[in-house]
């Protein structure tokens, strides 16, 4: 008789959910729209979810391979129990041998399908991991890109708020040289109002010179036509 399976429960190992939930909560925070990533990762969780689901059906068959192993082993000792007590019933004890070896005959081929199945599972195991083990070297690579980018864009807008500031600072101080000269212009425009009043006063003279032939500014930057002042030569 082969010996029982008890090591194959102790080779399911828990499967690796916290870093997947982990990244996701921190990188849902930085993306808006779903990456090529975040695809992967759901695709792979999908993946799991059925492993998982086929282990634990493959988990349910071990233990209904033990129970038929321990009610085997009932129907042995039972079976030995009647042949040392029955030994006079020779011709009866007989037939259950015969439905006894049969019904052995049936658990070792349930045994060789049960070992067959185990076998691929496990190598479907060792696959698993060996995939998965891959699936998060390149999830590292991709979350070491998206940070990088991240770094990068964080740099780009530091270095634009900072051009902003200056082109802030510029127009004020263009704001400023501007207030500077329409204050020049004001006083200029004042001082030629006073000249032109002491000139059409002195009969178009004053103190010898003639009036500046150009007139007077406006506050906008224009010049003021001189044609009233020259109408009454």
């Amino acid at each position: 008789m082969a010996a029982p399976p008890f090591w194959l429960t102790r080779k399911m190992l828990p499967f690796k959910v916290s870093k997947w939930m982990g990244l996701t909560c921190f990188r849902s925070l930085v993306l808006f729209s779903p990456s090529t990533r975040q695809k992967k990762l759901i695709h792979k969780l999908q993946e799991e979810k059925a492993f998982r689901e086929e282990m634990r059906i493959f988990r349910e068959k071990i233990e209904d391979f033990r129970e038929e192993m321990w009610n085997f082993r009932g129907k042995m000792r039972a079976f030995r129990g009647q042949m040392l007590g029955f030994w006079e019933e020779e011709r009866p004890f007989w037939e259950e041998e015969k439905a006894f070896w049969k019904e052995e005959k049936t658990f070792w081929e349930m045994e060789k399908y049960f070992r067959e199945e185990e076998k691929t599972f496990w190598k479907k195991y060792r696959t698993f991991w060996k995939e998965d083990k891959a699936f998060w070297k390149e999830d590292n690579a991709l979350w070491e890109r998206d940070r990088s980018l991240l770094q990068e864009d964080k740099a780009l807008w530091e270095e634009e708020k900072a051009l902003w500031v200056e082109e802030r600072a510029l127009l004020e101080e263009e704001k400023a040289l501007w207030e500077d000269k329409k204050s020049l212009w004001e006083e200029e425009n004042a001082l030629w109002e006073e000249e032109k009043a002491l000139w059409v006063e002195g009969g178009g003279h004053i103190l010898g010179e003639q009036v500046p032939e150009d007139g007077p500014y406006d506050v906008n930057g224009g010049q003021q036509s001189p044609g009233l002042s020259r109408g009454r030569a």
